[in-house]
């Protein structure tokens, strides 16, 4: 199994990255770079988690995980206070423009539902997965823009929907 945990400045952060993924597939019986006790607010952490909610988790702690100005995977801060969120790699285009934001976490939860609509359950989100309920339906790939915290409401407007490209 291939796995890519993110990319790290620090040796040992990437050898603990490495444990946490082994110890979630694997159990506290596998072989780990530090000793299984250093991890046990984790364990209890990752016991509530999918392995693949976990993943994502981990990749959101790398190093290179942020983009720009921004904690959060397609987002940057656009003019004056406003963010922006954009996505690669989706239909053949290197980046689609999403639109801007008045907040960050706005642009990030636009950003992670574009994410879900076109890359499925696999994609990865800056928000755990289960933050979509409604975006993610069992057995199947396909999404729709309702994040759960807000109910029946879509996403916050964007504060420039002339420029908004997606629909």
């Amino acid at each position: 199994m291939d796995l890519q945990l993110g990319t790290y400045d620090e040796e040992e952060s990437a050898a603990k990255a490495y444990d946490l993924a082994a110890l979630k597939f694997f159990g506290t019986s596998t072989q780990t770079n530090f000793p299984v006790t250093e991890y046990e607010k984790d364990l209890e952490m990752m016991e509530k988690k999918t392995k693949e909610d976990y993943l994502d988790i981990l990749k959101r702690k790398s190093d290179r995980f942020s983009r720009g100005a921004s904690k959060y995977r397609g987002v940057a801060r656009h003019h004056g206070n406003t963010w922006e969120a954009r996505i690669g790699n989706v239909g053949g285009k290197k980046s689609l423009y999403i639109g801007t934001y008045s907040t960050e976490e706005e642009a990030a939860h636009a950003y992670d539902v574009v994410a879900i609509k076109n890359k499925g359950t696999n994609a990865a989100t800056n928000f755990d997965k289960s933050t979509y309920t409604r975006s993610i339906t069992p057995g199947s790939n396909s999404a729709c823009d309702v994040p759960s915290h807000a109910e029946d409401q879509p996403l916050p407007p964007t504060t420039t929907t002339s420029r908004h490209h997606i629909n």
